[in-house]
């Protein structure tokens, strides 16, 4: 009979996110992630098979947690511009915060592996999806309360703000400087315009 686990899976998947978050995939060992988990070898091994199968599994984490504070803005009882400024405002905030400078863990990991890593490509295209989805719902919504443009296309309207807010998050990392992120910002919300 199997022995029953001894450690929460969420807790050791955030964890192992965290190592994954500051060193990236390739620099992460097996030891990283066994100290920071917590975790003996083989419960390790039973629990999640691989270093890849866990770095898979913390992607979908990610996407269960941090992605899912994003998708829940579309959901707010306030007027759609105002939720769609506040997503950008959130991204300078926490990017110029001390520590802050790790970015967003969907673009680290789709900078490092999707280039030679389906599996990873997939879930992070997922992930990026999610966020597409909720600025497409806000567009929409803006449009019917009249403070975005009706005539723009509002699927075209969205992947520019997810691309406009990944790259604000990847140009972050090098240069978190509060006025040019929040240059960036208003530059990207004038395509509301």
């Amino acid at each position: 009979m199997a022995r029953p686990r001894e450690f929460d899976t969420t807790v050791a998947l955030g964890k192992a996110m965290d190592v994954f978050w500051t060193k990236g995939y390739e620099a992460t060992s097996l030891c990283d992630l066994l100290e920071a988990m917590g975790l003996s070898k083989s419960s390790f091994y039973d629990t999640f098979g691989s270093k890849h199968e866990v770095f898979l599994a913390t992607i979908e984490h990610y996407k269960k947690t941090m992605t899912a504070q994003i998708t829940g803005v579309a959901s707010l009882e306030s007027p759609a511009r105002k939720l769609i400024e506040s997503l950008f405002d959130r991204a300078v905030s926490r990017m110029t915060e001390e520590g802050g400078q790790r970015g967003c863990f969907l673009n680290n990991c789709a900078v490092e592996v999707a280039l030679h890593d389906p599996a990873a490509a997939k879930l992070i295209d997922g992930g990026i999806s999610l966020v597409e989805d909720t600025f497409f719902t806000l567009v929409e919504r803006g449009q019917r309360e009249g403070d975005v443009a009706p005539d723009k296309d509002a699927r075209a309207l969205a992947r520019y703000l997810t691309s406009s807010l990944n790259g604000l998050l990847v140009i972050a990392k090098a240069n978190p400087n509060p006025e040019a992120l929040a240059d960036i910002s208003q530059m990207s919300l004038t395509a509301l315009d």
